[in-house]
């Protein structure tokens, strides 16, 4: 294996490089405490503690930045929290690290692929550094009114529903202050800052309360000019306090049990009838509506099956045909001695059709030559086509091509999903470099884009065994547990 500090070859038995000295069960270690990390961040991601995934995450990369999976979760959660700058960072060096098969290119290409919902996340980030900018500045009504629309351009902008909160906080608005701070929670149910407003909230509201309490207490309650400190009233008599015992009241009582039997007879004589009525009614027009829906529902299955059935009738005549294609295919490569002189003529054909052929092009016929074999060319017919294409392409064995122009050619090939031309550029890179990981894992990879599972397979293994640090290791494991 090669040493992920020095690049230098070392051996799993012994565990350290002999070149560098470098521990290879440390890094092993970090790998999994970077996947330890990147599970409990995960776990909080479910339950909408996004504040705490975010912690988890970083940890995570801290201890393994190339793990790509944490990386494209922790985008994933600055983009829900709003943090659409941080999400599009993450990603962007999650694709750095690995290329093809990156659920962050998949992201990108969404968020490239749609410019309104771009312009108004971009939007929404303007619209809150403005916003910030005039509440240092003392303009807090522009900067409530930028603030609302960036809340509108971006729903889950927690710091700009954040920072709206504390203006209405500022200008004693509380209950919309508290609406704001709820609608954070519900993104982030952990967000600290947002718990720490919504405590204060409660702190000013219940002092807002207690002051208009002592306001309505001391305002004009107390008659003081009439009082003097002896106790006396002006007149010098002293007040004569009366003391009478309450008596019960039963009236109260049977009005109240009165009223509580007049309500009941009202409701059950005049509400709940037209409450049935109106259940009754519902209920009626629901079945009505669900009948119509069900004979929808099976006109329906009615067309899709007889558009199965005219499916399977094409299917079946297609089967047919590949059928005799593939008879008439065989018949041809017997005519012309096998089936590497029948590949041979047919690319021979086909670069007989261009004006010109390229250096790569003569390099893969060279190749195709190279593979017929002497029994093929004992038939006649395909030793004088042989004897031909050798005339038109005198120069053809003296061709060479170095295994990196061989990989970027099959590169370009597998990129535009052309796997059956790639596939045969990636054995000619391999062939020539077979310690170069990239042909080895674009390799298996096309293998298993072809459908050859036992191919990719043993490629995916064969992968492992020799690239246990190499950068597709964790997607080849996972290739290789889903075959």
């Amino acid at each position: 294996m090669i040493c992920p500090k020095c690049g230098a070859n070392m051996t799993l038995k012994k565990g350290t490089c002999a070149k560098c000295g470098y521990d290879i069960e440390v890094n092993q270690k970090t790998r999994k405490i970077s996947c330890y990390f990147y599970n409990q961040g995960l776990a909080k991601a479910k339950v909408r503690d996004l504040s705490g995934a975010v912690d988890m995450l970083n940890r995570a990369l801290k201890m393994s930045k190339k793990n790509v999976d944490a990386r494209n979760l922790l985008g994933l959660v600055y983009f829900e929290m709003g943090e659409t700058v941080k999400a599009l960072h993450e990603w962007i060096i999650s694709k750095s690290y690995l290329q093809g098969n990156n659920p962050a290119e998949r992201y990108l290409n969404i968020l490239q692929s749609n410019p309104t919902k771009l312009d108004n996340l971009n939007g929404a980030i303007r619209k809150y550094n403005s916003a910030l900018d005039l509440a240092q500045h003392e303009g807090t009504d522009l900067a409530l009114i930028q603030l609302k629309k960036a809340v509108s351009l971006n729903p889950k902008f927690i710091r700009a529903w954040q920072l709206l909160a504390l203006l209405y906080m500022c200008s004693g608005e509380y209950e919309y202050a508290r609406k704001c701070i709820k609608r954070t929670l519900a993104i982030d149910i952990a967000n600290t800052t947002s718990i720490r407003y919504l405590k204060e909230i409660r702190d000013l509201s219940r002092q807002g309360k207690q002051i208009k309490l002592l306001d309505t207490q001391t305002n004009g309650q107390i008659p003081v000019e009439l009082e003097d400190k002896s106790g006396k009233d002006k007149t010098g008599i002293f007040p004569v306090f009366r003391y009478e015992e309450d008596k019960p009241d039963y009236r109260i009582f049977l009005s109240l049990v009165l009223g509580v039997f007049l309500g009941i007879l009202v409701v059950f004589f005049m509400v709940v009838p037209g409450v049935r009525s109106g259940m009754r009614n519902e209920f009626k027009a629901t079945q009505a509506q669900y009948a119509e829906e069900l004979s929808g529902y099976l006109s329906d299955i009615d067309s899709l099956e007889k558009e199965n059935q005219s499916l399977q009738s094409k299917i079946e005549l297609q089967e047919i045909d590949l059928e005799s294609l593939n008879t008439e295919m065989e018949e041809l490569s017997n005519r012309v001695g096998g089936v590497n002189m029948f590949r041979l003529i047919s690319y021979y054909l086909q670069l007989q059709e261009e004006e010109s052929a390229s250096r790569m092009q003569i390099y893969i016929l060279q190749k195709r030559i190279n593979a017929v074999s002497q029994e093929e060319l004992s038939v006649a017919a395909a030793k004088e086509i042989y004897d031909r294409i050798l005339e038109a392409y005198p120069d053809v064995m003296t061709v060479t091509m170095t295994s990196t122009e061989l990989f970027e050619h099959g590169l370009t090939l597998y990129e535009a999903d052309n796997y059956e031309e790639a596939l045969e550029i990636f054995l000619y890179s391999y062939e020539k470099s077979a310690d170069n990981e990239r042909n080895l894992y674009y390799l298996a990879r096309t293998y298993h884009l072809l459908g050859q599972k036992e191919e990719a397979l043993r490629t995916y293994n064969e992968y492992m065994e020799r690239f246990p640090e190499g950068q597709y290791y964790d997607a080849v494991y996972e290739f290789a547990a889903e075959l």
